[in-house]
């Protein structure tokens, strides 16, 4: 994953950073788009349409963000929605000319229309209407798609004029997060935080799973204010995808391009979680997700080429961790010297011979990581290097894709030996049902005491 060097857009996002306005973002961010995302064809030689970046719109960034609202802008030349990213630049041919601007995409938008007054001739107006955009419909758009845009513009009482055309509806998997603009690029890192999904109904599973294991009897995220708890329900969850035998993908490539818009693919939650595989970025928003959903704060650490995991060990947020999730599956060597302060936090009887050296080694390649870039973080000028602060994204409305699909759950049997890496379809009901099928409750409890025997061994 490349970053492009750019002014970092979203300051709420970096270490101790507090929120910014909401204004403030959109300002900056969308007040790029009338000189970047002009159409080469015209109505008139006066009316010019205006379709989103480069002529794509990409789904999870317009899901979004859909719920930032945005105060009118003073720009008396922008009229109708002040995000917006379809529409027209036009000039007014006299003064107090009455506009009626109609936009309309393949199932995508319904029509969307601006009325209004232009109020001094020769002045060029964007005129940008309120887009109704069936989100569902983008959910569930999983490749690159054509669709039409088709836009009518009646000045006064002149005759409706008609355009139309082509752009890309990009797939939900394609998380923008660079803009070029002439020889820049300005940062919108932050849509990486619209695929941290922390209501995800299969978090819920994952969690039920890591319970079964038994590494912890209960995830309380800071409820017992102890930092040696808080690890544990971290290697609880580590030491479930290490069970799952979740592997690392370095699949990043998206099926469109553009010279304008940097993107990267990025699996969405069930995505990873069915497949078993996992690039820096899906794994970081998978291990996000579960542990915002257990109430341990989490960020996405963002450095060039690259993405890992941050957490919090207090919810003061006076020490933070790093978690490297790339190493997930891999075999490490245990290292010889252990921090007193993790070896004390997991029982070595609850230590998974493959799961304990490469959470060790996780925490610490990542926390190192942390500490030698502190400074880099912390410098605004510098937009490479970003902690994306989940909870921040949240407080100004930046919404996680929701999950649309009926792809049945395949969930890990925690009563089959942990070493055979068995992976079976299960229903939220499995349990109680393999239980009625046997008709023997105490056989069942013996053949869970014996699944928890082997996985201490």
């Amino acid at each position: 994953m490349m970053l492009y060097s750019a002014t970092n857009l979203v300051g709420m996002y970096r270490k101790n950073a507090l929120p910014v306005s909401k204004s403030c973002i959109c300002s900056l961010m969308f007040g790029i788009l009338f000189l970047t995302s002009m159409s080469s064809f015209s109505i008139s030689s006066d009316i010019t349409p205006i379709l989103g970046w480069d002529k794509q719109l990409f789904p999870s960034f317009l899901i979004s963000t859909a719920t930032i609202k945005t105060p009118s802008e003073e720009d008396a030349s922008r009229l109708g929605e002040s995000d917006g990213l379809l529409g027209v630049s036009l000039v007014a041919p006299e003064d107090q000319t009455l506009v009626r601007v109609t936009v309309t995409c393949d199932g995508y938008v319904d029509a969307s229309t601006f009325s209004g007054t232009l109020l001094e001739g020769g002045k060029t107006y964007q005129i940008y209407p309120k887009m109704k955009y069936r989100f569902e419909r983008l959910s569930n758009c999983k490749q690159a798609t054509p669709a039409t845009v088709s836009i009518e513009v009646q000045l006064g009482d002149s005759d409706v004029q008609q355009y139309s055309s082509t752009i890309t509806i990009r797939s939900i998997n394609d998380c923008p997060f660079g803009i070029k603009v002439g020889d820049r690029c300005e940062d919108i890192g932050f849509a990486f935080a619209s695929y941290v999904n922390e209501q995800h109904p299969y978090v819920d599973k994952l969690l039920r799973e890591a319970l079964d294991i038994g590494v912890v009897e209960s995830f309380i995220g800071y409820q017992s204010r102890s930092e040696a708890d808080v690890i544990r329900q971290v290697y609880a969850v580590w030491d479930l995808f290490v069970a799952r035998d979740m592997r690392y993908s370095s699949i990043t490539s998206t099926a469109a391009t553009s010279s304008m818009v940097a993107s990267q693919h990025v699996r969405l939650l069930e995505e990873t979680i069915n497949n078993q595989q996992a690039n820096c970025v899906d794994g970081s928003v998978l291990m996000v997700s579960i542990l915002r959903k257990i109430g341990i704060d989490a960020s996405l650490v963002l450095v060039p080429g690259h993405c890992y995991v941050a957490f919090y060990l207090d919810p003061q947020h006076t020490i933070q961790l790093g978690l490297e999730t790339t190493l997930v599956g891999a075999t490490v060597e245990l290292p010889s010297e252990i921090s007193k302060n993790l070896d004390r936090c997991i029982p070595e009887d609850l230590r998974g011979e493959k799961s304990w050296p490469s959470f060790v080694e996780a925490i610490g390649k990542a926390t190192f990581q942390l500490m030698d870039n502190e400074k880099k973080f912390g410098d605004p000028k510098n937009n490479e290097y970003q902690l994306i602060d989940i909870a921040n994204a949240r407080r100004i409305g930046v919404l996680p894709i929701p999950f649309v699909g009926e792809e049945e759950f395949l969930g890990f049997d925690h009563r089959t030996d942990l070493d055979s890496e068995e992976v079976v379809a299960m229903d939220a009901d499995s349990d109680s049902d393999s239980e009625e099928e046997t008709g023997e409750e105490e056989d069942a409890d013996e053949d869970e005491d014996e699944s928890e025997e082997d996985h201490q061994e």
